[in-house]
């Protein structure tokens, strides 16, 4: 039977933004009660669940980095690796269709070809991601390193997926490709963050393509897993006859966990502060919570 993974790092991801933004989040415990609807939920959709924690993936990366040396060590994760050279990078999807069309730079940084030629050259270099599932991005990544006249030696993954299947290990088996832990027979890989509307990094970055150059939307739009937002059979392999009840649970635990920080808070949480604000929502001083549960009851 094939497994649905999770990743876990939304209580990361939230106490790092509530700290730069000056709101508080819920203790561990509460962020336990969340994880655990989730994957009861979503267990009754795919009976084989498995949960990678943080420490997990974080500690392993840790680990295999530590042993590297020679060289640099170069990032494309924000969240299990943290190392002296970053490059800020993700799948941009269209608007529209939610489908794939490229690589680029996060919203709100230099392109990716500006980043990649101010790391320092004449050194190999190892780079670290928190996994690899088709394979697509370490291609793209690493075509345009080596382009530019880097040598990367060895790359480290904290999940890589269905190995033989892979794109970037046929197109390039002679590079060192070591991972944390490795999974077969996968039907979908998806980090804990996307399955809640306007946490940081959640849901895949909105952008356009043309004349074969991508870019983010400036500024940044979120497509979330989610009807009305985005599609939750491309997004996370839900099926067709679950995507509206699955889009009403995960608004649901949406405004669960913002709710909460409102109270904590003791102030509104606007959709101004919302790192990553979904598609179709405005910029403006309405409570998100309160938004997201009028869309839920309209869905």
């Amino acid at each position: 039977m094939k497994q649905y993974i999770i990743s876990e790092d939304l209580k990361f991801l939230m106490d790092k933004w509530a700290k730069e933004n000056g709101f508080k989040i819920p203790e561990a415990e509460f962020f336990h009660r969340l994880q655990n609807k989730l994957m009861q939920y979503m267990g009754e959709i795919f009976p084989k669940m498995e949960l990678l924690s943080l420490n997990t993936l974080s500690s392993g990366l840790r680990e295999r980095v530590a042993a590297v040396q020679d060289g640099i060590v170069v990032s494309i994760d924000q969240i299990y690796n943290n190392s002296d050279y970053h490059l800020e990078s993700n799948r941009i999807s269209d608007l529209n269709t939610m489908e794939i069309i490229g690589e680029a730079q996060r919203p709100g940084h230099p392109s990716l070809l500006d980043q990649v030629s101010s790391l320092p050259k004449g050194k190999p270099i190892t780079l670290v991601d928190d996994g690899c599932f088709s394979g697509d991005t370490l291609f793209r990544i690493y075509q345009l390193m080596t382009d530019q006249g880097y040598e990367v030696d060895k790359i480290i993954v904290g999940i890589i997926i269905d190995r033989s299947d892979n794109r970037f290990v046929r197109e390039y088996p002679e590079v060192i490709l070591e991972s944390v832990s490795e999974f077969n027979d996968v039907i979908d890989w998806v980090c804990e963050r996307d399955f809640y509307i306007g946490v940081p990094l959640s849901g895949r970055t909105a952008g356009t393509k043309e004349d074969d150059i991508v870019r983010p939307c400036d500024p940044g739009i979120s497509l979330p897993y989610c009807l009305p937002f985005g599609d939750p059979i491309k997004g996370a392999s839900i099926p067709t006859d679950k995507a509206v009840e699955f889009s009403r649970f995960i608004i649901g635990l949406s405004c669960e966990l913002w709710e909460e920080v409102e109270h904590l808070s003791s102030k509104t949480v606007t959709c101004e502060d919302i790192p990553r604000l979904p598609k179709g929502i405005d910029r403006d001083k309405r409570s998100f919570p309160g938004v997201l549960s009028g869309i839920r009851d309209r869905l």
